[in-house]
């Protein structure tokens, strides 16, 4: 039973390559927009970089607990997830998509200390000048609050992409790549 439900799988892999990259696609677009839809219900959107400047949804906070934190979630798994759909399709998982994203954004989770965001929004002036970007940046460093919940939301969220990447690289489905 086993073996006949893999070479159905493996046959419908060779069949539909497009398959793997647009359920990641799918899920990372989804991901996005819960993601959004924080901003909206549950945070001032005025203080999202690249966000629409819409009104805030009135509807008080939906995603109670979660979300201070689901942003940082969203962004490295919805990116990771995005990226790997992006990327030749290969024989293992685009792990490095979600290594990648977790690092950029603990990155910027770290610039927010206190101890770090000066200096490095000096050093961004320096080195780019009084841009629209430089000043955007600066902004995000100085005034954001770091917070080490953000660094396990990040986390969580760089972890369940590669998971996701795994269920759809299952070993038994290498043979249609």
């Amino acid at each position: 039973m086993y073996r006949v439900r893999c070479a159905n799988e493996v046959a419908a892999a060779r069949q539909f390559p497009w398959a793997a990259p647009a359920l990641l696609a799918a899920m990372g677009c989804l991901a996005l927009a819960v993601g959004m839809l924080v901003y909206m219900t549950d945070r001032d959107a005025v203080h999202a970089m690249l966000f629409p400047s819409i009104a805030s949804l009135d509807t008080g906070p939906i995603f109670g607990a979660l979300g201070p934190w689901l942003p940082s979630f969203v962004h490295p798994f919805a990116f990771s997830l995005l990226t790997a759909a992006a990327l030749q399709r290969a024989a293992s998982p685009a792990y490095g998509a979600c290594a990648a994203w977790w690092a950029v954004n603990i990155a910027f989770e770290l610039g927010q200390r206190p101890q770090i965001s000066g200096g490095l929004t000096q050093l961004l002036h320096g080195a780019f000048g009084p841009t629209a970007l430089t000043r955007a940046l600066s902004n995000y460093f100085v005034r954001g609050t770091f917070d080490v919940g953000d660094i396990v939301a990040t986390t969580a969220g760089a972890l369940a992409a590669a998971g996701l990447l795994y269920l759809v690289h299952r070993p038994e489905n290498q043979d249609a790549h």
